[in-house]
Formats: structure tokens, sequence, C-alpha cells
């Protein structure tokens, strides 16, 4: 049996959980010993914005319901994940608004610490959130470096109790090793990418803003059917009765009639949905969740899972040039695959393909928008109403729209997925380099023999 000895210095330095005396915990308190707090660093530590939606609550801000806030979720390892909501411009000012080089980092496990580009608009993160400011740019690279592993994670949060969260006090405290010199030149690339991320997926949401004034130029709002609603009989179809469909129906046929919009199946044809009958080790599964809202079919690396389910999988691998667009009408999205789509990705059942005659890029982009979601929404079934029968989406209407238009966003969605994959192949090649040099620094601290490492300053 393996007996590692502890000494007193260390003990009262670590803590009494034993959690703390081996593993990454232990890791990254012998590595922290050789540096300073963040705090000694000159940091300052800062809590998000705590404000309340609801009136008359302690917290109540009416600026709360219209302000764009980055939330836990829009926080990924090294970077902030943004949506639509965050291109806007800033609408209040204060210290819990995100500034060039802050660390942003969630306060519930799993922790996840991200540099701010100076693309970033400067709203607010929320109350769940911890802003870290005031370190030089290499030192703030190399603070979210460590704060992304686990054991640096593990030591913020051993004391927090049953709810496993960082607390202001344990992240000022918190030890790093001190900046290595091979950071500064990371730091600088890490900010270029950074910055050129967020460039392209600004680029990419002034394209949508376009779809979406296409489609809300002609948006009328849906039938109330609260108070009863009497529709022609051209509405009321055999195939299905629901008041939900026959109230989209009659709103479609105004939009057909009135605006000259047309049916999805006019424009596209729907590819076969037969299933795998079995897989092998290249086969990979796209999930719906592996699409956000860029239309932009991940890396194999970055797809959830790669274990197809045969009778959940298509048959046919993606083809360049498709559309999908999913079948959750609550999460209603569509997707574009380009010409560097990976290789032997089966889109799962809950996928719908679609092959359009011309500009593929640029009617995905118009089904992605809210009008068209809305759509989709109204054709959900079942007992909680989540998913649209793939049949039913051949009847969502879309506007017809000038070639040039079509074309223009044809070229800028290509354009867009062509820069997204040269900078997710840069990021795979500095986060293996950054990778590289965090183990570099810490694996002198793995051996047993370490532990009575004292103090140094």
């Amino acid at each position: 049996m393996l007996v590692e000895s502890v000494s007193p210095s260390l003990l009262a330095t670590m803590g009494w959980s034993p959690e703390l005396f081996a593993g990454p915990a232990a890791l990254a308190i012998r590595a922290g010993l050789t540096g300073v707090t963040l705090e000694e660093m000159g940091a300052r530590v800062l809590e998000g914005w705590r404000a309340s939606e609801t009136p008359g609550a302690l917290t109540y801000d009416p600026l709360a319901a219209t302000t764009p806030v980055y939330r836990q979720a829009n926080i990924g390892s090294f970077r902030l994940l943004l949506s639509e909501p965050h291109w806007t411009s800033p609408s209040i000012t204060g210290p819990w608004c995100v500034q060039p080089d802050d660390v942003v980092l969630n306060k519930l496990a799993p922790v996840r610490a991200a540099l701010v580009s100076s693309n970033a608009k400067r709203h607010p993160v929320d109350g769940n959130s911890i802003i870290v400011r005031g370190l030089s740019r290499p030192t703030a690279a190399w603070v979210a470096v460590c704060l992304n592993y686990a054991g640096y994670e593990q030591v913020l949060i051993i004391e927090s109790g049953v709810l496993k969260r960082v607390g202001l006090g344990a992240l000022k405290t918190l030890r790093v090793p001190p900046v290595p010199s091979a950071m500064e030149g990371l730091a600088a690339r890490l900010r270029e990418l950074l910055d050129e991320t967020a460039l392209t997926s600004e680029n990419l949401h002034r394209v949508q803003a376009e779809a979406l004034a296409e489609t809300a130029a002609a948006q009328r709002p849906m039938h109330d059917l609260r108070s009863g609603q009497f529709f022609s009989s051209r509405t009321v179809m055999n195939d299905n009765w629901l008041p939900s469909w026959v109230a989209l129906r009659a709103k479609q046929a105004d939009l057909e009639d009135e605006d000259g919009w047309v049916a999805l199946s006019e424009l596209a044809s729907f590819d076969h949905r037969t299933r795998l009958s079995s897989t092998d080790d290249r086969c990979r599964a796209l999930r719906l969740s592996d699409v956000g809202e860029d239309l932009l079919i991940p890396s194999v690396e970055r797809v959830s899972s790669s274990e197809p389910i045969p009778s959940r999988t298509l048959a046919k691998p993606l083809m360049p040039g498709e559309v999908l667009v999913s079948t959750l009408g609550s999460s209603f999205r569509a997707a574009y695959v380009d010409e560097e789509e990976p290789p032997q990705m089966h889109p799962v059942d809950s996928w719908v393909r679609l092959q359009f005659r011309e500009t593929p890029a640029a009617w995905a982009l118009l089904l992605s928008t809210a009008p068209i979601r809305a759509q989709a929404a109204r054709l959900t079934i079942g007992s909680i109403h989540q998913f649209v029968p793939p049949e039913a989406l051949r009847s969502l209407r879309l506007p017809p729209l000038p070639r040039e238009i079509l074309d223009r966003w044809q070229r800028a969605v290509e354009r867009h997925h062509a820069q997204r994959r040269e900078l997710d192949r840069r990021w795979s090649a500095l986060l293996s380099e950054i990778s590289s040099l965090f183990h570099a620094i810490h694996r002198p601290f793995i051996s047993p023999q370490v532990a009575d490492l004292e103090v140094t300053k």
C-alpha cells in the first residue's frame, strides 16, 4: 500500500479534507505554493450583476428585463459563447460589465474560465458569475488556463458545502504558479484568436439580421384562439384538426395570398429517412445539441457523442450542400453542410434532410429565423407538444427573394463556415500548446517526495 507523508506546514496550508492530499487538487496546491495568490497579483475579484426582473424584489431593476447579460451558459473554456442578444450595443455601465482581458468564470461546478475579447460587447455578467480584473494579458491568460484545470476547480469548491460553488474569498486566495515566459506569446495568439472568432460571428449575425428583416416584413400575429375564431373551410383539413394547426394554416394562407410566400415542399426535396443497419468505428452521430445558432456542423472532436444508435440514426452520411432542420419545435434550428463536412457523420432521426436546387445556405439562413421557428412551433404534437412530424415541415412557408440577395447570403454563410473551420484548427493547435506548457509546469509536483514542499517567496 502506498503511503504518503504530509508535513504539518503543508497540512496547515491545504486544510484537513482528505481529497486535498492526493490527485489533481494536491497537484494544484503544491504547484501553487511556488507562486502567489490572485489578490497578491493585484487582481480584483468582482461578483456579477445581481438584478431581478420581479417588481418588489430586493434586487429589482427595471433594466434587468431588457439588458443582455452573459450568463453561466455563455461561459466556455477560454472564450465567451455569444448569442444573438450579445451583439447589441451595451445599455448599462458598471463594474460587472466585462472589459478586454477580464477573466470570467461561472460559480457552479463544473467551473469554466473565459478570457474576454476586445470585440465582445461590454454587457454585464450575471450574479452566478465572477470577474477577475486588473491582470496583465499573459497573467490573465495563465490564470484562465489554471482555472480550466480540474485540480484548481477542486481547490476552489472543496469547502463550499453541498452546493459546489466558487466563493469570492476562495478565488482571491487561490495560488497559481508563476507565469511561464512562454505564456506571453501564447497569450497574444489567444487574444488574436478570440478577436477573430468574435468578428467572424458578428459578421454572420449581420446577415442573420438581414434575413430576419426579410421574414419579419410580412410577419403577422398568430390568431389568438382563447376567445374563439372562425376559419375558412380550406384551412380545416382531414389530416389534423388541432386548433393550433388550423390557425397556422390560416396564417400560411394569408402569407401565400398576400405576400407570395412559398411552401418549403416547392423549394426543396426531402431526403429519405432510412436508418443505419450497422455501425463501425468511423461512424459519428450528429445530435441536435451539436449545432448552435451559426448553421455550422461541428468537427468530429466537438460533437457530443461518437456512438450512433442504428435505430435512431439516418443511414446516409452528410453530403455537401445539404440543409438540416430539426424536428424539435421548442428549439427549432437549421444547419448548412459545407464542403468540409466531417467524414462519416450521420444525423440522428431528429434531423430532416433537405436538398435545395439553388443557394441552400441562404435558405438555411431563412429557416433559422424567428418567424419560421414560430410556424414550426405550431406544428408540434404529442402530450408535451415538443416534436414536429417530419412530413409536416413541408407546409412551412418561406418568402420569395431576389436571386442577388440569396447569392450574397450564400457567399456570406460559406465564407463564415470556411473561416470558422480555419479558426477551429488554429484553436486546436493553440490549446494543444497551452496544455503541453501547463503539464510541463506541473509535472515536477506529481511525485510524492515533493509533498513536503514549503512555501517559497
